[in-house]
């Protein structure tokens, strides 16, 4: 029996059929695309985490983080000269609450919100926290304590306008406007105050987790009765001061 052949005589029986020299059959096309692709959607990605970032290093750095907690309480960051005259006189603000020290690298700024402060109708209370750790139970008993009896319109701030002042505005909504933790917690957010809640500023919502634990199997109590007689975090060295109602609270056995 004769195999059979090809019109050139060529034995093709058991031969592998004509390879197909087209390259998109082989696969590498589509798998070119794919990987292009990729490039191309990690680089969206990526640019658009710059953007959003750039977009949150400039908002928090060159606005005045001005907004409204509450009819007669403002909020904003350290605000300079001319800014902080036209705020207290476009919204009445009779006191400024000031969360920035007033220590050797922040005397130039404090010296100078005095200075303007002085020239209108609005009084400053200083009431410094700390963003980068839980606050002392002092520190938090003087904001209290300024918030209890400051004459409104209050204007309260920080640096920037975004950790302690969110936290302070979370305590006025809660204890002193009666809002749920939950909306209250609203005030420590990243948009629109450019709150992060990761890093040392996670300080701010590690002390409302601590007030939220103790209240679960506690109702009712606010944030300033448990400062006052459950919360006892200070700075190591320093005594237990008293309330200012005069009364030296102390841990219970």
């Amino acid at each position: 029996m004769v195999a059979p052949t090809d019109p050139a005589g060529i034995n093709k029986v058991g031969s592998p059929r004509d390879i197909d020299r087209q390259i998109d059959s082989w696969g590498y096309v589509h798998g070119r695309q794919s990987r292009t692709r990729l490039f191309i959607g990690a680089g969206v990605f990526l640019v658009g985490g710059l953007l959003i970032i750039a977009a949150f290093m400039l908002y928090r750095f060159t606005t005045d983080n001005l907004h409204a907690v509450s009819d007669d309480v403002f909020r904003s960051r350290e605000l300079s000269a001319p800014e902080l005259k036209r705020v207290i006189n476009e919204n009445g603000i009779k006191t400024v609450i000031r969360l920035v020290g007033t220590d050797d690298a922040n005397r130039d700024s404090y010296e100078e919100e005095a200075a303007v402060i002085s020239q209108t109708q609005a009084s400053l209370i200083v009431a410094e926290l700390a963003s980068s750790r839980l606050p002392y139970r002092s520190e938090i008993q003087r904001v209290f304590e300024a918030l209890d009896n400051s004459e409104p319109p209050i204007l309260v701030h920080c640096k920037h306008g975004s950790d302690r002042t969110g936290l302070v505005s979370t305590i006025w909504l809660h204890d002193y406007m009666g809002k749920p933790l939950s909306e209250a917690r609203k005030q420590l957010a990243f948009f629109p105050y450019g709150h992060v809640e990761w890093g040392e500023a996670s300080a701010m919502g590690r002390f409302l987790d601590m007030y939220t634990a103790f209240s679960a199997s506690n109702p009712g109590v606010s944030i300033k009765d448990w400062v006052k007689l459950h919360y006892f975090e200070e700075k190591p060295g320093r005594e237990i001061q008293p309330w200012y109602d005069g009364v030296v609270y102390r841990p219970r056995s």
